[in-house]
């Protein structure tokens, strides 16, 4: 006879849109014996049950792309399942709408771009940063190689298309003023995310606001571009990581730290030449996403100059008080955050544990 196996798996509800979700299910094995059919089920009078897994919930800030590709890994290689995580995770829309959803506490956790995280925090949100992955801001313009593009003044008159619930809304007329542009004289027209990448690559926009290497080589491919980042001209944010609810870290904060340590080890294994086998557990675990194996490795190409060392550490999540410092200068003088405010209120380096991530990678 054999026993029941508990097994740990990916579910899509599609009740819930592109809810993804990791479910335990007892799967009750029947054995033919000599002399009958013999039902195999759980001893569960003779041994304890399993401690259940803790469960987080968590919002991204898009579909299925090359920032995502820490978790689909995690979820393909059972890393959450060895930390005793059952990861409930929604794709999103936008960071600003992340930021609200996770400010709000309808969600634990979520993933995106800190800036709108600082943003949402000092208009007295309780959210938090628990860990950031990219060193150099990937903001910036994708605009058609044809233009003769110089300088942001040379943007003037074009029209450019941005998504306004994404992170970049709140930054682009103190970038423009800052470069010269009066924001009046620019052709800004707003779109959903959705339809940003596929209204540009139709001809529909001379140039388009969005995180180039994330973007850049699917335009590539179907329209001859060039690109110009927001840090090489004055502004450079807090990129992509982990925000969570203050109230979600009182009350599940060992789990959360968990999945962050897994997360950033994950990261630091896909970075260590295993982006093709992620890029395969996103495909295998989301096939209907609008992407493909190929298109997400290169996109972690181009995005790999971006990952550097986080508060002086090469293991990926930790954040440096001294650049969030330089970063909320930045917002400051954009008038986007409150002046006067330090690191410590959108930051916070207790999340992340090198040690266990380490582990639960490696299968110890």
């Amino acid at each position: 006879m054999q026993p029941a196996r508990m097994l740990f798996h990916l579910t899509h509800d599609p009740r819930h849109g592109d809810k993804y979700m990791l479910r335990r299910t007892v799967e009750h094995c029947l054995t033919w014996a000599r002399g009958g059919l013999v039902a195999a089920v759980a001893l569960t009078a003779v041994a304890a049950p399993a401690k259940a897994a803790d469960t987080l919930t968590m919002r991204l800030e898009w579909s299925a792309y090359v920032m995502h590709l820490p978790f689909y890994l995690a979820m393909e290689k059972g890393w959450f399942k060895a930390a005793d995580l059952d990861i409930q995770m929604e794709d999103g829309n936008g960071s600003i709408t992340m930021v609200q959803l996770v400010g709000n506490g309808k969600f634990d956790l979520g993933h995106g771009a800190l800036s709108s995280a600082a943003v949402g925090a000092s208009k007295g949100l309780p959210i938090i940063a628990v860990a950031e992955y990219l060193q150099k801001s990937p903001l910036g313009i994708i605009y058609d190689a044809k233009l003769d593009i110089k300088s942001m003044k040379d943007f003037v008159g074009k029209k450019m298309i941005y998504t306004p619930a994404s992170f970049e809304s709140p930054f682009l007329e103190p970038f423009f003023a800052q470069n010269g542009v009066s924001y009046s004289s620019l052709n800004l027209v707003g779109v959903e995310a959705s339809a940003k990448m596929s209204t540009y690559m139709t001809g529909g926009a001379d140039a388009f606001i969005t995180t180039v290497p994330a973007d850049f080589p699917r335009v590539a491919e179907k329209r001859p571009s060039k690109a110009v980042l927001f840090a090489d001209y004055g502004m450079n944010l807090p990129t992509f990581g982990i925000v969570a609810n203050t109230e979600a870290l009182k009350k599940k904060g060992p789990a959360i730290k968990r999945f962050v340590s897994v997360v950033s080890a994950a990261w630091a294994y896909i970075i260590d030449g295993h982006a093709e086998e992620a890029a395969k557990a996103v495909m295998k675990l989301r096939p209907n996403a609008a992407t493909t194996v190929e298109r997400l490795v290169s996109e972690f190409k181009e995005q790999a100059p971006y990952f550097g060392t986080q508060g002086k550490t090469t293991f990926p999540g930790p954040q440096s008080a001294e650049e969030w410092a330089k970063a909320i200068k930045v917002m400051e003088a954009a008038k986007v955050i409150s002046p006067g405010s330090k690191p410590e209120k959108y930051f916070t380096n207790d999340y992340v544990d090198a040690a266990y991530g380490k582990s639960i990678v490696a299968g110890k």
